[in-house]
């Protein structure tokens, strides 16, 4: 060309290819080699590493997230030449050293990671589900330690997968979280005063309210429920008259604070902030209608970090996946310590543990339980907006957190329309596959079979009938 004296016909060709095409010995045909970025792991944790195109660029995921670091930078120089091109004497030039790039560490564990993506790779499949997501976090510092997404692909040959594989479903898709969001209605309602765990409510099975009527999944007659037996029945109606107990001005202010409608801080590609409408938005029965997790949309991580705070006592904490980078010196540079509020109190914290064990004990996710672990959850199962409405398609879900009473762990599952469609009968079990591996990757102790209590609570909890009717 014009600008080039050479112009490629071909890079990264097969090892074979280049030595035949070596051997016609054709003029002004020349090989040249050039780096090419391996994975060694595979389809391992590819929506999270991403991939590079031929020029090393990244395209997705951490390669793009942190490109600058993992690049580095090229060496320069700059000085005055003549029209032939020859440095002028006696002129100023600068030259600066290259910086080669610095390898990254993340918060991944290789094992749970793994054996995530198995799990989900089996509960998608078996289920006849779309597509779906999980994510292991530790609660106390926000760290993940596994996201796996079904499908995936293989970054060593990225190309040959269609876009939406190479997709970190758990950061960049939302979705309506359904009764799973019930836990933030209560844990909301509770820290507020506005109820307690003991407080009841009548619950009939049909609920006219503003434009809207509402139903729970079953029909049954009106019974006066405990907001700590609501929780565990996952009844519509009963979280509902909970979110109106709290009001929406509080209600929207809990929701917010927990993170929902608003980036993670995690700052990887394509994050979505979920939706959450403004407060001025709201139609006369979207303070019925959030409580219940509808005409709110969230993402897998923004949903894992509330729980998360629920299992720490009370504090949001940013989501980590950085641990950190290489130094010049051998070592590791700790990334910055994550942002992190108080949304509930630590009393809250307690009450809620108490009443997502009765979930997993004897309500709607007895299938996460675990043998040996008391285990904190709530399932979920919403039906996806279609056109302003609802259609035929849902979304189960199962979030939770182990041991109940200490917990090191908390896991989400979100599966894309599976069959059957309940969170309690899929999400769940799949939760209880991926969490009993991580507690015993991570050397958890059972709390149970061996003395240990199933949940520990306070004196000043005794009474309280989220532990007890």
């Amino acid at each position: 060309t014009a600008d080039s004296r050479f112009e490629y016909l071909a890079r990264q060709v097969p090892p074979e290819l280049a030595a035949d095409i070596e051997a016609l010995g054709l003029p002004g045909i020349y090989l040249e080699g050039e780096p090419k970025r391996f994975y060694p792991g595979g389809r391992l944790a590819s929506q999270v590493l991403g991939f590079t195109n031929i020029d090393g660029v990244g395209m997705s995921g951490v390669e793009l997230q942190y490109e600058d670091i993992l690049r580095g930078r090229p060496g320069r120089m700059s000085l005055e030449q003549d029209p032939e091109g020859r440095a002028l004497p006696q002129t100023e030039s600068r030259y600066s050293e290259p910086e080669p790039g610095r390898s990254l560490f993340l918060t991944l564990d290789k094992e749970i990671q793994y054996y995530s993506e198995r799990a989900l790779a089996r509960a998608v499949e078996g289920y006849g589900a779309a597509a779906g997501s999980a994510i292991v976090m530790t609660p106390d510092d926000g760290q993940i330690i596994a996201m796996a997404n079904w499908p995936d692909f293989n970054p060593n040959s990225a190309g040959d997968f269609p876009p939406e594989a190479h997709r970190n479903r758990a950061v960049t898709d939302f979705y309506e979280p359904g009764s799973a969001f019930k836990a933030v209605t209560a844990a909301a309602a509770i820290d507020d005063g506005a109820v307690t765990p003991r407080t009841t409510f009548d619950v009939p099975d049909t609920f006219p309210y503003s434009d809207r009527v509402f139903h729970d999944s079953h029909p049954h007659a009106t019974e006066r429920m405990s907001v700590a037996r609501i929780i565990e029945e996952s009844s519509n109606v009963g979280t509902i008259k909970i979110g109106l107990e709290l009001g929406g001005a509080k209600l929207d202010r809990y929701v917010r604070s927990f993170g929902f409608g608003s980036m993670s801080g995690l700052d990887f590609p394509a994050e979505t902030a979920g939706a959450v409408l403004d407060r001025g938005d709201w139609s006369g029965s979207t303070v019925a209608t959030v409580p219940i997790g509808q005409g709110i949309a969230v993402s897998p991580l923004q949903l894992a970090s509330a729980y998360a705070a629920l299992a720490n006592g009370g504090v949001w904490i940013e989501p980590k996946l950085l641990f950190g980078t290489a130094n010049d010196r051998g070592g590791v540079d700790g990334s910055p310590p994550p942002g992190r509020r108080r949304v509930v109190s630590r009393r809250t914290a307690s009450k809620m543990a108490g009443i997502l064990t009765r979930v997993t004990e004897r309500g709607t996710g007895v299938a996460a339980r675990i043998p040996g672990y008391s285990i904190a959850g709530k399932t979920g199962t919403a039906q996806k907006p279609v056109d302003g409405g609802y259609g035929g398609e849902y979304v189960a879900s199962f979030a939770g957190y182990a041991p109940a009473a200490d917990p090191e762990v908390v896991v989400l599952v979100v599966l894309d329309d599976p069959e059957p469609i309940w969170g309690g009968l899929t999400a769940a079990p799949t939760f209880a596959d991926i969490a009993e591996f991580a507690l015993r990757r991570l050397g958890v102790p059972p709390t149970r079979g061996a003395g240990g209590p199933a949940l520990v609570v306070e004196d000043s909890d005794v009474d309280d009938p989220a532990f007890h009717d």
